[in-house]
C-alpha cells in the first residue's frame, strides 16, 4: 500500500551523480508544504467562477478537491452552492485551523464530504463533475505516483467533465535547479534549515500537457492568470491506464525503514553499501520513456488497437522530439475532409536533424502516418503518406510501423519519392532506442539518429 504516510524517505547519489559511492538522506513531509493562507486567491475565486458560470462549459455540480491542505477553498466552494468532497492526509486535518474549517463546512451538510487520504477516498466510487489539483502534484517527490493519482482521477471524474490544474510557476527554483542544487528525483528538496524536507518540481506545460493526455485529459482552456491554471476535459483515451500500480511503485521504489528521521538539517551522508542502498525517487524503469515502451510493447497488432497505437506513438514522438516539434494535431482532415493525415507537427527547431532538414527539404509541417500492422509497410501505405505532401504542406513525413522484415527494399521504395519529398520509416525497435536516448537526454544521440535514417534514402 503506497501512501501511508505523508513522510517519504530517500537515499539519493550525493551531487546528483548516480556513480557516487556516497548517498545523501533525505527525508520529506508533503504535509510541509501545505500553504499557510486561509481562503483561496482571488485569482482562484475568479478562476472557479467562470468554469461555473460560462455556458461554454458544461454544468458543475460536484467538486472534488485532492490535497485540500487545510481546507481554504472549501467555504468558497460551498458558497457556490456545489457539493463539495475535500481529500486530504490525517495528518492535515489534525491542524487547529482545519479542525475550525471542518466546522464551517459540516454546516453545509449533506453538500460537504471529508475523505481521508488514501483511504476511504481510494475506495470511494463517487463521480465528480470537477476534480482540483491546486498546487499538489508539484510538492509530491514521486514521478509514478502523480502519474497513478491522474489514472485515478480520470476514473472519478464524470464522462466529458473537467479536471483543473493550478500551480505556480517556477519562480525562483529556477536557479537553484539550474545551479543543479538540492535534486530530489525529477525537482529539488527544499528546506535548508529543516529537518524534514519539502520537495518542488516545476511541470513545464508542453510536458504538462502530453502527460495529461496520456492518462485522458484534453486542454480545453488556458486561463491568463499569474500561476499556470489549464483547464482539461476528461476524454475516453486514457492511454496509460492501469500502467502504473502501487505494487509496481512499492517494488521500484522499496520502503528503507532504516531511514531514521534526521537529527539535523544537514542531510546526513553515507557510503554505499550492501545494506545502505539507494531509495531514489525516480527509478528508470517508472520514467515516462519506459512506459512508453511497455506499453507499446504490450499492444498487439492489428486493426483492434490501431487508435491506440497511432496515438501512443504521437505523444512518444512529441517527447522525443520535444524543442524541434511542437503543436501536434492528430486526425487532420485534408482535401475537405476526403483524406486524414494521422498526425501534423509544427517543426520549430533551431538545431538539431529537424533544423538541419530545413536546408534540403520544405518541413515546416512534418507529417506522421502510423499503422499498426505485421509486415513491411507496402507500397500502398508509403503511397498514402507521400500522396498527402505538396507545395503547401511540405515534403516530410514519417511511417510509423510495427517492424520491417526487409529493411533494404523499404529503403528502396522510400528513395523513389525523391527528390520532391522524402520519406522516412520508423519501426517500434527505432522508437524504443530514440526513447532510450530522450531518457538520457542525450539529444545529439536523437539527431545522429536520425540522421542516418535520412542518409540511408539519400545516398
Amino acid at each position: 500500500m503506497i501512501w501511508k504516510t505523508p513522510i517519504y524517505r530517500f537515499r539519493i547519489p550525493e551531487d546528483d551523480n548516480s556513480e557516487s559511492e556516497n548517498l545523501k538522506e533525505i527525508v520529506i513531509d508533503v504535509t510541509g508544504s501545505a500553504p499557510p493562507f486561509t481562503e483561496p486567491s482571488d485569482v482562484l475565486k475568479e478562476v472557479l467562477q467562470e468554469i461555473f458560470k460560462l455556458d461554454s462549459f458544461k454544468k458543475v455540480e460536484t467538486v472534488l478537491e485532492f490535497g485540500a491542505g487545510k481546507l481554504k477553498n472549501i467555504p468558497f466552494l460551498l458558497k457556490q452552492n456545489k457539493k463539495v468532497c475535500a481529500v486530504e492526509f490525517k495528518e492535515l486535518t489534525e491542524n487547529s485551523f482545519t479542525k475550525k474549517n471542518i466546522k464551517i463546512c459540516k454546516k453545509n451538510k449533506p453538500r460537504f464530504q471529508k475523505l481521508l487520504f488514501p483511504n476511504p477516498f481510494l475506495s470511494d466510487t463517487k463521480k465528480y463533475d470537477l476534480a482540483l489539483l491546486l498546487n499538489v502534484p508539484p510538492v509530491m517527490p514521486v514521478l509514478a505516483e502523480r502519474l497513478y493519482l491522474l489514472d485515478l482521477l480520470h476514473n472519478k471524474i464524470s464522462k466529458g467533465k473537467y479536471l483543473l490544474w493550478v500551480a505556480q510557476k517556477e519562480g525562483s527554483y529556477k536557479k537553484i535547479r539550474e545551479e543543479g542544487k538540492n535534486v530530489c528525483g525529477d525537482g529539488l528538496w527544499m528546506g535548508k534549515g529543516r529537518y524534514l524536507k519539502t520537495f518542488y518540481k516545476y511541470h513545464p506545460v508542453e510536458e504538462l500537457d502530453e502527460i495529461m493526455a496520456l492518462f485522458g485529459f484534453k486542454l480545453i482552456k488556458r486561463f491568463s492568470v499569474g500561476d499556470d491554471a489549464r483547464l482539461y476535459e476528461k476524454t475516453d483515451y486514457n492511454l496509460f491506464s492501469g500502467l502504473i500500480t502501487p505494487q509496481k511503485i512499492i517494488e521500484n521504489i522499496p520502503v528503507d525503514t532504516s531511514i531514521k528521521d534526521p537529527d539535523s538539517p544537514t542531510p546526513k551522508i553515507l557510503k554505499k553499501s550492501s545494506k545502505v542502498k539507494s531509495v531514489i525517487p525516480n527509478p528508470k524503469k517508472l520514467s515516462l520513456e519506459n512506459l512508453y515502451t511497455e506499453k507499446i510493447k504490450g499492444l498487439p497488432k492489428g486493426t483492434y488497437k490501431a487508435e491506440e497505437y497511432h496515438r501512443v506513438v504521437s505523444y512518444a514522438i512529441g517527447r522525443i522530439f520535444r524543442g524541434s516539434l511542437r503543436n501536434m494535431d492528430i486526425k487532420v482532415d485534408v482535401d475537405g475532409g476526403i483524406k486524414i493525415i494521422d498526425t501534423i507537427f509544427t517543426n520549430c527547431a533551431d538545431n538539431g536533424f529537424f533544423h538541419n532538414l530545413r536546408s534540403k527539404v520544405e518541413c515546416n509541417y512534418p507529417m506522421i502516418e502510423v499503422k499498426n500492422i505485421s509486415g513491411d509497410p507496402t507500397n500502398t501505405e508509403l503511397d498514402q503518406l507521400n500522396g498527402r505532401l505538396n507545395q503547401n504542406r511540405g515534403h516530410f513525413g514519417i511511417l510509423i510501423c510495427r517492424s520491417t522484415s526487409n529493411k533494404n527494399a523499404v529503403i528502396s521504395r522510400c528513395k523513389t519519392y525523391l527528390p520532391n519529398n522524402y520519406v522516412l520509416v520508423l519501426t517500434d525497435d527505432d522508437i524504443f532506442e530514440l526513447l532510450e536516448y530522450t531518457s538520457g537526454k542525450n539529444i545529439n544521440d536523437v539527431n545522429d539518429f536520425m540522421d542516418k535514417k535520412l542518409r540511408e534514402i539519400i545516398f
